[in-house]
């Protein structure tokens, strides 16, 4: 390809008339050293504009180059060209240049990491994936039923959405008539997230190796549930008839807000963090931004900590073992340390729908070495 046909495609993308076969020719000429002087200038340009991602200096741009050549571009999955991002093209290469950069100094390796030792195989991310346990003790695999009713108990019925979402409907529309309440339990294996409608209304999304437990139709007086991992939270408000959540060594009561709540065993404590509205913690009350966790209420990144939900890695201010943690439930993994948990930080993001070996390619900037042979994944500094 011609420097002037390169330059056509990125006009093509700038004016979002670009077509997915050029899309992808577009991003097949980085790997062309052929162009790497063109896209050297475009890098460098780039550098400058601090509103896109604050990097500076030519020999960044060097850097930049080089990194990006061994990643493949974090984009997410487009449902249409209609649907581009609105910026430059740039802006995907720095996708990954300012998630590679965004490292502290001390930590930035050379420009080319050759004797990184690749991974034997890839692991595709995880998907919409649970099981339902009914109040008799049945269970129903629900990325495998078919849509519709999946299941009757007594007066109310389990409906599986053309989305996949599960939902509960009375088949007479009478709570009174219910006078012994039946628990169900969703659950979301390793690898597996799921939606689910409460009852009352309340929306429900499970993050991996999670579940909830609750009843088929909540009580007169209140509405409690458990909930094991990770969860978000919309409630359905009712003034008279407040919602309980019971998760590690937090009981939580709020009467309509949107939060989540992290209580994997294996983190060292179970955080509530409040986007709207407010919930009352172990008597403490928690206010838009704040979250609570080992007996404190402090402020928090929402969007971290809500990014799964939205399909996305967010590892700001995180350090090897929390991205390694969340990696782990994600794509099924067993991680080890054989040389101990080297001391690293991490910022940016990466969108939860790459493969395994996209993510940890963009972490091997830092000087680790991966190995993953079946589900086991070795760290090594």
């Amino acid at each position: 390809m011609q420097p002037a046909e390169l330059q056509r495609l990125l006009e093509k993308y700038f004016d979002e008339t670009i077509s997915e076969s050029e899309f992808k020719e577009l991003w097949e000429t980085l790997y062309e050293s052929s162009h790497d002087a063109v896209w050297f200038k475009v890098i460098e340009s780039s550098l400058h504009d601090k509103a896109l991602h604050g990097l500076s200096g030519t020999q960044q741009a060097a850097e930049v180059l080089a990194r990006l050549k061994q990643n493949n571009p974090p984009v997410r999955k487009m449902a249409g060209i209609g649907r581009f991002f609105k910026y430059a093209a740039i802006l995907l290469l720095f996708a990954t240049a300012a998630w590679l950069w965004q490292q502290p100094s001390k930590q930035r390796p050379p420009a080319v990491i050759a004797e990184n030792k690749p991974v034997r195989h890839d692991l595709q991310p995880g998907g919409e994936r649970a099981m339902l346990t009914l109040a008799d003790g049945s269970t129903i695999v629900l990325d495998s039923a078919a849509n519709g009713q999946i299941a009757k108990q007594g007066s109310v019925q389990v409906v599986k959405l053309s989305n996949g979402q599960l939902q509960y409907q009375l088949l007479d529309g009478k709570v009174s008539a219910v006078t012994t309440l039946q628990y169900n339990t969703m659950s979301t294996p390793r690898g597996g997230q799921y939606r689910l409608t409460l009852p009352d209304g309340t929306l429900v999304w499970l993050n991996a190796e999670s579940s909830i437990t609750y009843p088929t139709v909540f009580a007169a007086a209140e509405r409690s549930v458990t909930v094991t991992g990770e969860a978000y939270l919309e409630v359905a408000k009712e003034k008279n008839r407040p919602f309980r959540v019971m998760a590690g060594d937090a009981n939580i009561e709020v009467l309509g807000t949107h939060f989540n709540i992290n209580a994997y065993a294996n983190e060292e404590h179970t955080k509530t963090s409040l986007l709207e509205g407010s919930v009352k913690i172990n008597s403490r009350i928690l206010k838009p931004g704040q979250a609570f966790a080992n007996g404190q209420v402090f402020q928090t990144n929402v969007a971290r900590d809500v990014a799964w939900k939205n399909g996305v890695f967010n590892f700001n201010d995180q350090n090897l073992a929390q991205v390694m943690r969340q990696l782990a439930r994600w794509y099924n993994l067993e991680v080890e340390y054989p040389l101990g948990v080297p001391k690293k930080e991490y910022g940016g993001e990466m969108g939860r729908n790459l493969s395994l070996s996209q993510v940890l390619k963009g972490m091997e900037s830092t000087g680790l070495r991966f190995d993953l042979n079946g589900r086991k994944l070795t760290v090594k500094p």
